[in-house]
């Protein structure tokens, strides 16, 4: 039948992680008899203090009582296993072993003593909190997207006085919304830059050599991005039907800048039409571009907006905390 130690130490799938597998014996009534050296190294408790109950020493305390109540069920069956964290002499840091353990003796239900090892599993439990994360993460990203899209939908509706005027609005920003959403999925991390959203906005609209932009990097959050994304999608569109680049002399500018430290530092987009032949207007209702610009920005991102309506041009300035 040979040595049930070295059967599991010897099993395919057994070795994994950053320390080596610790083969063990107990007793029937689960008291340590023998670790192999690799327990020593791991733990740099020595042999002597492991054996009886010494070895739980170095067993999270979190884990205790849920490893000796696995004990005691395995007690009366034929297979031990276990997850539990043990503390590492290198640092003091626990890792995550998985202990299997097979009864030494013949007769059913009765064991001599128990045989086992213990991998270190640290590895999986990262990658499984990883994955958790990253759930966690994608389930509100999608719950703010919903969000997002619910909100310009129902102001669309509130600023439109036919169905192919909301059609026509709602598919617009709905359009600049999966841009933003392209820019996130490829940045990740990184944060979406400020220059590639305008730039797509404005290639979207087919705007010509009438328009100049600069300014530094600025990589921008996705809950911001979402935001200013559709707010640059209602400055543009409005430019095109309305401001200067609906008039054959108009010219539109827009710069940016960053001012502050982290984490106080701001963002600053200052966007300015011009028209040298005059007669810009302001509107007579608030409709959903100011509506955003003047309350949404304001409420979502903690954004001041100024904006400044005069017979020669157009102008829109926002400021955010920019962390």
């Amino acid at each position: 039948m040979g040595d049930p130690s070295r059967r599991i130490a010897a099993s395919p799938g057994s070795h994994g992680g950053s320390f080596s597998p610790i083969a063990w014996r107990a007793t029937s009534g689960g008291d340590c008899l023998w670790f192999s050296p690799e327990w020593t190294a791991l733990t740099g408790q020595a042999a002597t203090d492991s054996q009886g109950t010494g070895w739980i020493d170095c067993v999270h305390p979190d884990d205790r009582g849920r490893l000796l109540e696995a004990w005691r069920r395995a007690r009366t069956g034929r297979v031990f296993t276990a997850d539990l964290r043990i503390r590492t002499a290198r640092d003091g840091s626990y890792r995550w072993f998985r202990t299997q353990a097979l009864p030494i003796g013949d007769a059913p239900q009765v064991a001599d003593g128990w045989a086992g090892h213990a991998i270190d599993v640290s590895d999986l439990y990262d990658r499984l909190e990883g994955e958790a994360t990253l759930r966690a993460t994608l389930h509100h990203r999608i719950r703010n997207t919903l969000a997002v899209i619910r909100s310009i939908a129902r102001r669309t509706a509130e600023n439109s006085e036919t169905v192919e005027d909301y059609r026509n609005h709602f598919d617009g920003r709905l359009g600049a919304f999966a841009r933003t959403q392209s820019h996130i999925m490829r940045t990740g991390a990184e944060g979406v830059d400020l220059e590639g959203l305008l730039a797509d906005e404005l290639l979207a609209h087919q705007v010509g050599g009438r328009v100049t932009y600069s300014g530094p990097e600025a990589r921008l959050p996705p809950r911001i991005a979402d935001q200013l994304g559709i707010a640059l999608h209602e400055l543009t569109e409005n430019a095109m039907q309305h401001g200067a680049l609906s008039r054959e002399h108009g010219r539109l500018e827009v710069r940016w800048w960053i001012t502050g430290d982290t984490p106080d530092r701001l963002l600053h987009i200052d966007w300015r039409e011009d028209d040298p032949d005059g007669g810009f207007v302001a509107p007579d209702t608030e409709g959903f571009g100011l509506e955003l610009l003047t309350r949404s920005l304001r409420y979502e991102v903690d954004a001041d907006v100024d904006i400044v309506f005069a017979d020669h041009g157009f102008a829109c300035t926002i400021r955010l905390p920019f962390a």
